[in-house]
This record gives structure tokens, sequence and C-alpha cells, in this order.
């Protein structure tokens, strides 16, 4: 052997001798080192598990594939003078319906979708398979919520939405809303849960309005974007529980809708009467709840800012100042606002009105109307 080879050798034979000693620990754990198989779980629970995802995920397919012929997009038409264009006729898609009764063309919605009293709307299902005229718009006064009579032949829709509890619901429950997304993309569908019961907003700043705030609304963080107010919230079974409204501005992921329970009676009476009927006091007011009254010393109540002329509170000599305690039988506190005392009220019957006022307190006697009267 030459002296170059045997020196490449001893070269070669330090080297792995240095790397022996220093990487000892690495190069025996590699060589002792575990095989660890990847087994399917063959246990019950895993198992279950696991079809119990299936049958959700399979749910809610059936109840989009059975529930989306039912729901329509709102369409708005106007025509305006524009001096540099001339006449404009535009033909917007604004929001979202469904039926609920297919023999009598009733669709459900928004009362702000179909807010405007200078413009026409339609609906349209699908992507423009069929569309009709709405005929008449029936406006509730307290909620934010609207019937809608198609123009229809008796027959010409068949397939229609079923009401179910929202007393039921459950925080974390799986829900899914079907709407008309951007105005654009109809019948666009979003899944979440239940993500709060008994949530207050308030989607109108009017202060003669008896309600505008609506309580105990569902919060959902199913994705909720303009177009999609009307359309419904249903559960994993397809009943309507809520009626999309609002999203809350500067947050994500935070939508509401009206229970379906709020505006049960209401459809019911119209069926019945073939109109909304609301009770009407005629105040606006401001709630002095349980904490403010702690720290401004007042008694819990509604306090009255305004009071409409000729209206039931201006005859019963209601003023402005005034602390509503009690209406009826029923006080006004955090659980009881005024507004949810008045809509369970009954109109022309006299009702009791407790008042507090510089310091005193007394009963005053009130006739409810018809707020459309």
């Amino acid at each position: 052997m030459s002296d170059a080879k045997k020196f490449f050798l001893i070269v070669l034979i330090i080297f792995v001798t240095y790397t022996g000693y220093y990487y000892q620990d690495s190069i025996s754990a590699y060589f002792s080192r575990d095989t660890k198989v990847v087994e399917i779980p063959k246990d019950e629970s895993s198992y279950s598990k696991n079809i119990s995802i299936l049958d959700e995920e399979d749910a809610v397919i059936n109840v989009v594939e059975k529930s989306t012929p039912s729901v329509v997009s709102v369409i708005r038409k106007e025509s305006y003078f524009d001096p540099y264009r001339g006449p404009i006729y535009s033909n917007d898609s604004i929001g979202t319906g469904f039926v609920v009764d297919a023999k009598n063309g009733i669709v459900l919605t928004n009362r702000h979708v179909v807010d405007s009293s200078d413009a026409e709307y339609s609906v349209v299902f699908g992507e423009g398979e069929k569309s009709y005229d709405v005929k008449n718009i029936y406006k509730d006064p307290v909620n934010d919520f609207a019937i809608l009579k198609l123009d229809v032949t008796e027959g010409a829709i068949s397939n229609e939405l079923v009401l179910g509890d929202s007393s039921k619901l459950k925080v974390g429950q799986t829900v899914i809303a079907i709407g008309n997304v951007l105005g654009q993309f109809g019948n666009s569908v979003t899944k979440g849960i239940v993500s709060g019961l008994g949530r207050a907003i308030t989607t109108s700043s009017n202060i003669f309005s008896d309600g505008e705030t609506i309580e105990d609304v569902i919060q959902t963080d199913a994705a909720l974007n303009p177009g999609n107010s009307g359309g419904p919230l249903l559960d994993i079974n397809g009943f309507v529980i809520g009626i999309n409204v609002a999203i809350s501005e500067g947050a994500n992921n935070v939508g509401f809708t009206i229970p379906i329970n709020a505006v049960k009676p209401v459809i019911e009476q119209f069926n019945k009467d073939g109109k909304i009927t609301r009770p009407f006091l005629g105040v606006g007011v401001y709630m002095i709840t349980s904490e403010i009254a702690e720290s401004q010393s007042l008694p819990v109540g509604a306090y009255v800012q305004e009071v409409v002329k000729n209206s039931p509170a201006s005859k019963a000599k209601i003023k402005p100042g005034d602390i509503i305690l009690k209406v009826g039988d029923v006080r006004i506190n955090d659980e009881n606002s005024l507004p949810k005392v008045i809509s369970s009220s009954v109109i022309g019957e006299p009702i009791d009105v407790l008042i507090h006022r510089n310091g005193k307190e007394f009963t005053l006697s009130a006739r409810l109307l018809d707020r459309e009267d």
C-alpha cells in the first residue's frame, strides 16, 4: 500500500472515531427508536364520533337542498329622473325572504328590506327561474319584520318552510343561514352555531317607536352579510328558528336574528284579521336599569323623554320626565322593558300605568290603540 493511501486511511479512521464519540447518543437513539404504526381507532366511542360528524354534514346538505327552493331574493324596482342622464330605472336585489305559505303566496322578510314607500317590489326564486310581483306589504311596527303577499295564482308555488320553536334553542347548537349575499349571490349558504341568546339590538333611532329595540334576539357566528337580511336561520332539522336581521359593525362573525317565536303571534293574527296590529302607547323612553337607578338614586323603570301628540299616553296625561314603573300587573325592570310589556297588552282595553313624578307615585289609566290607527 502506498504512503498516500495509508495517509488517507489513517485520516478516515480518525474522522469516524471522532464522529462516533461526539454523536454516539444521536446514533444510538436513531438505531434504537421504536417503530410506531398508526392504526384506525377501533373503539366504539371514536367510531361514533366519526359517524356523528358525517351525520351532521349529511344533515346540513339535506337541509340546504330542501330549504333553498323556498328562499327568494327581494327585488326593489324604482324610477327617478337624473338631470344629466334622464329617466333612470333601477331593478336592484336588496335582500332575502322565504315562503311560509305556498298556497297563498306569503313571504316573510325584514321590514327595512321593503321600507321604501316609493318603490315596487318583486321576488325571484333561485337564479331567476321564477319571478312574482309583491301585491301587498304588511309591516310590523315593533319588530324589523314584514309580510309580503305575492301576486300569484294558487298552486304556482310549491315549496314552503316550516316554522320551528326558538324557545328550545341552546347556545352551541348548529344553525344554517341561507340568503342573497351582497345582493348578487342568491341562495348562498353559511353554517355556524348559536353564539348567544337574549341579546338586545336597536334597529332605529326613532324615539317615537315603542319597540324599535328588538329584544331577545339570537346571536350567531354564521356569516351574515348585506343582502342576507330577511333570510331564514334554520336548525339542523330544517325548521326556521329565526329571521336574519343585522350584523354588528366593526365585529367579525357577529350576526343577529329575530327569534321566530317573536313573530309567530303576529303571523297568526295576520292570518285571522288580514293585517298586522300592534298596541301603541306613544312614548319615547330611556330605560333606567337597576345599575343606573342605583348610581342616580332613581327608581328602576322607563324614563319618558317624549310623548306623541294625541296618543294614548298624551290622553292619559303622561308627561316627559315621568318614570313608568309598572304597566298593568307587570313591573318595568331589566327583564321587562316597556316595549316588551306594551306589545303583550290588549288593544282597546284600559290599562293602569304606575307613574313616578317629582318623588311621588300614582296611577294613570290609558287605553292602548292599534299602532296603525
